[in-house]
């Protein structure tokens, strides 16, 4: 069965945050937690001190302005350095910030707001909604509260998609492919009607989980990465995508993903009583170089064509676990500058977004002029450490 995601639909957070003036935040919250660190009282430095410290380690480890120019954020904490207004961070009382609790309270209000504005015109009830998310979880859902809300409990279902990290739109599109295929042998139906959909809605609060008190290099790359990404999009049998009047849409062709052996300690997403927490190693780039090539080639041979046949003609969707990742799958499959353009635009735009970051590439892909039959590649990486990634054409 062929099946088709477009009808893509943006959110912005409410507050968008340069990279220079999100280094600047960064560097002093971390300064001030370690100046009310009672365990550093011993030998006690400045805060003008601490502040030069860190700031020449945020220089060192952080993302550069050059690769992130801005990102996004639902909390106005990152727009003003008096800690004590803080919603989230007033360091005095606790210099991890809040307690998961309230974040997830937080999570919890913004989500209902996305769910509500992107449903907002829209009448026909789909098939499915899966909800996609790392960064928070409560029951109901945001997207069981809409189904409700909007009396589609009848005919929608909803799925959760929950604490897979940057590959999940992946897995998302089996479950969609599977539920698309199931509901069609069930009803034995060639109807053309845009209701044969599965939703996908993502909704990545990423910076709800900064955690001024950790201080290891490796989560000054982390902090200074993510940003919040909301996207909604659906996947259509090939009736309902003509029925449905969108301009263009992405055929999926392969879906493949892999587990690299070995691997596991190189990437975590855990939940703390503060905060969720992420765990980086220096090898995921080594580990990723070692393994790509194969990977492509196994995902490949599903076609009926070789990567080396036609890479020079395909657009690549990579996700940015770094700004280095990019270049580095760029240099080791000898892709040319262009092919990974809109990758590198979104990481500038909007940072790492984490599961919503690939949407946001295959969305600016049918928003440009790149012709349809074009092959697209996407590529993810997670926890795992996994390998995700897909064949699409643009159709």
């Amino acid at each position: 069965m062929r099946s088709i995601i477009s009808s893509f639909r943006i959110l912005r957070p409410n507050y968008e945050v340069s990279q220079e003036v999100g280094l600047q935040w960064i560097s002093r919250a971390h300064a001030y937690a370690k100046y009310l660190d009672s365990s550093s009282f011993v030998n006690k430095k400045t805060i003008f001190d601490l502040n030069i410290l860190m700031e020449n380690i945020t220089n060192r480890f952080a993302c550069k302005p050059d690769k992130i120019a801005n990102r996004g954020t639902f909390i106005a904490d990152y727009l003003h350095n008096n800690w004590e207004e803080m919603q989230f961070f007033d360091l005095k009382k606790n210099t991890a910030g809040s307690q998961l609790q309230e974040r997830m309270s937080f999570f919890s209000e913004v989500t209902n707001q996305v769910f509500n504005k992107f449903y907002s015109d829209i009448d026909e009830a789909p098939q499915h909604i899966i909800h996609v998310t790392c960064t928070g979880y409560v029951s109901p859902s945001a997207a069981q509260l809409i189904v409700a809300n909007k009396n589609w409990g009848k005919s929608t279902k909803v799925t959760h998609a929950y604490h897979m990290g940057c590959y999940a739109a992946f897995p998302a599109l089996r479950i969609a492919q599977g539920f698309l295929l199931q509901d069609k042998q069930l009803l034995n139906s060639n109807e053309k009607s845009s209701q044969n959909r599965v939703d996908i809605v993502h909704t990545e609060l990423s910076t709800l989980h900064f955690n001024p008190s950790l201080q290891d290099p490796s989560q000054f790359v982390v902090q200074s990465l993510f940003g919040d990404g909301l996207i909604y999009y659906s996947l259509y049998d090939k009736n309902s995508f003509l029925y449905s009047n969108c301009l263009k849409g992405l055929e999926i062709i392969v879906n493949h993903e892999e587990i690299i052996s070995n691997s596991s300690d190189a990437m975590s997403w855990e939940i703390g009583s503060n905060s969720f927490q992420m765990t980086l190693s220096g090898k995921v780039p080594s580990m990723i170089a070692e393994n790509i090539e194969n990977f492509i080639g196994k995902m490949f041979s599903f076609t009926d064509v070789s990567f080396e046949e036609v890479k020079n003609n395909c657009i690549f969707a990579i996700h940015p676990g770094g700004p280095k990742i990019i270049q580095h799958i760029k240099d080791i499959l000898s892709l040319s500058n262009e092919s990974v353009q809109l990758s590198e635009s979104i990481l500038k735009m909007y940072g790492n977004m984490s599961s919503a970051t690939l949407p946001h590439v295959w969305d600016s892909i049918l928003n440009s002029d790149i012709e349809k039959g074009a092959l697209v590649v996407s590529l993810a990486f997670g926890p795992g450490l996994t390998i995700s990634g897909s064949i699409m054409r643009i159709v």
